[in-house]
């Protein structure tokens, strides 16, 4: 999302808000950036905002220099001029300057004597002094972009920071409503369904309690939306108007997506989106993603806790009828998780639930509820640390750590006790410590 200085909108006396894009007639605009970005690698980064301040003040619209530009930083690599602690090295100055030196000869001196103490350079010391300063970073290499994709990126993002001023949106599609209602579901997101063909969420404005995160999930839901036909959305905007605040409509629909960024439909490990629902006797079930394993084709519902129960029992149905289906549920804040459900804080973690799919589907002479316990020697050193490192982030909540062991089928209070935590017991709950 953009910053709200950023939004480009055209505002109605009907009280009606749309978005300014990108097209054809303004790509120069794109090309500028871009070509910009090229001529300023290998500079820091305060003298490539300098000549992009001069490309602005040149420009008729520099608020789409300036747009342009947030994203080009945002795709590009910018390192610190130099790998030594910048922090260690000014104590070394500090700590040799209780008389401030009066000329470039004694201020040269003092910073060679530290580059002999770091084995380094003169030049080193110099770019190491301030590295830690986001004006010193270097531009050290760009993405692999056209101004066509650069121009969508743009206007996705304007569509985003339009939503973020949203109390509520109904979105209506005809043959697409139950996969843009697994989509929010699994976001987390607040809706109720407003008729056959119709929902409503939630916006930003409407939450008082984690508004930011709330609101960067609800981006999501936007993006998702873009790769998905026949939908329009109907949305209710607060925007200021001179001193005081109004409320806008605001619409768009799937066409938006000819000239807009949308995300593939793959991800990580070879988790695919669904697209079609799975046709049962009685219905059918819109699942979030598939699998394929062995031939096997492993249908996922991405869920959230208040929603768990009711998705197992449309897995348990789908399973009934000779189908494999899985659930996964992501729990946030203090959230718990359901009662024999596989777990994960924040996201899912694809690797793991991948080695989850793959244990269960390509050796089926072994259940999954009762395979063997794995030892930790049997497992190799480097996934071992992968493991102490996962239930370090995880730390402190117990149960979350618990679930995470279990899955990978390790005995807990053996493992959490190698990675280094305490084990204590309360009936039979454990509680982990440091």
């Amino acid at each position: 999302m953009f910053p709200t200085q950023l939004l480009m909108v055209r505002k109605s006396k009907k009280g009606t808000v749309r978005s300014l894009f990108l097209s054809e007639e303004n790509s120069d605009y794109c090309s500028s950036v871009i070509n910009q970005f090229r001529a300023s690698l290998g500079k820091r980064r305060e003298d490539v905002e300098r000549d992009l301040k001069v490309l602005e003040l040149k420009s008729q619209k520099p608020k789409i220099v300036k747009g342009l530009s947030l994203l080009m930083f945002r795709m590009s690599k910018i390192e610190p001029p130099s790998l030594l602690d910048p922090v260690r090295v000014r104590e070394r100055i500090f700590s040799l300057t209780r008389v401030p030196p009066v000329s470039p000869s004694e201020r040269d001196e003092i910073l060679g004597k530290i580059a002999i103490e770091m084995n380094s350079s003169l030049p080193e010391i110099r770019n190491a002094m301030y590295a830690d300063k986001e004006s010193e970073q270097v531009l050290v290499s760009l993405p692999e972009i056209t101004a066509e994709s650069l121009s969508k990126k743009f206007n996705s993002e304007q569509i985003e920071t339009v939503m973020l001023k949203t109390t509520k949106i109904k979105i209506t599609s005809s043959t697409n409503i139950p996969r843009i209602i697994r989509i929010a579901r699994r976001l987390g997101l607040l809706y109720s369904e407003a008729g056959e063909d119709a929902i409503e969420v939630g916006g930003p404005l409407s939450i008082t309690e984690h508004s930011e995160r709330y609101g960067s999930t609800f981006a999501l839901l936007i993006r998702q939306m873009m790769k998905i036909d026949g939908w329009k959305i109907d949305a209710t905007v607060s925007l200021k108007d001179g001193e005081k605040k109004k409320d806008y409509t605001y619409g768009i629909d799937s066409s938006v997506s000819e000239y807009s960024d949308s995300p593939n439909g793959e991800n990580h490990s070879g988790f695919i989106e669904a697209k079609n629902p799975l046709k049962l006797k009685d219905g059918e079930a819109m699942f979030d993603y598939s699998l394929n394993i062995e031939e096997k084709r492993v249908n996922i519902f991405v869920t959230r806790p208040r929603f768990y129960q009711e998705d197992y029992f449309i897995i348990k149905k789908v399973r009934e009828e000779g189908h494999n289906g899985e659930i996964f549920c992501i729990v946030r804040d203090k959230e718990k998780c359901p009662a024999g459900a596989i777990c994960f804080k924040d996201s899912v973690d694809w690797m793991r639930a991948k080695e989850f799919i793959e244990t269960k589907y390509s050796r089926k002479e072994i259940s999954v509820e009762h395979r063997p316990t794995k030892k930790i020697e049997e497992i190799s050193a480097e996934n071992r640390n992968k493991i102490f490192e996962h239930l370090e982030k995880l730390y402190p909540d117990s149960q979350a750590m618990v679930d995470y062991i279990e899955f990978m089928g390790l005995a807990p209070s053996d493992i959490l006790e190698q990675a280094g935590f305490k084990v204590k017991w309360k009936g039979l709950r454990i509680v982990v410590q440091k």
